[in-house]
């Protein structure tokens, strides 16, 4: 006989003060779970991801129009050199010669326009040691 009758079973709920079980209130965030597993799924971690490095930036200086200049000469005479080795400098020839050519016109008017002006500068300096 170990099944209690109804009668006995209301007569205890009755009798009974202790407080009904209430849980605790859930703190359970479903959108801050959602994105921890994301993360976890991922990166396979939902710890924070260490920030990478960035290398050091370089600044090179800027060459002069003047030194680009003769490297494209000297770039352009190594090419027609490789050709004619190759047995195909009558091909190229004409062409990087002309290319050769515009360069040194460019780097003539450069050079008059620093002449110009280092004799501005002279012409200044000398008008300011007369005074």
């Amino acid at each position: 006989s170990g099944l209690k009758s109804l009668h006995a079973i209301e007569l205890e709920i009755a009798c009974d003060d202790t407080e009904p079980f209430k849980p605790a209130p859930n703190k359970y965030n479903c959108e801050v779970e959602k994105e921890r597993l994301t993360k976890i799924l991922r990166f396979g971690t939902d710890q924070p991801l260490p920030r990478p490095k960035l290398p050091p930036v370089v600044y090179k200086p800027r060459l002069d129009r003047f030194d680009e200049i003769l490297a494209e000469i000297d770039e352009r005479r190594s090419f027609l050199a490789e050709m004619e080795s190759l047995g195909r400098g009558p091909q190229y020839k004409l062409k990087i010669e002309t290319e050769i050519s515009q360069y040194i016109r460019e780097m003539e008017v450069i050079d008059r326009k620093r002449n110009a002006a280092l004799e501005e500068a002279k012409a200044k300096e000398s008008a300011v040691d007369d005074v």
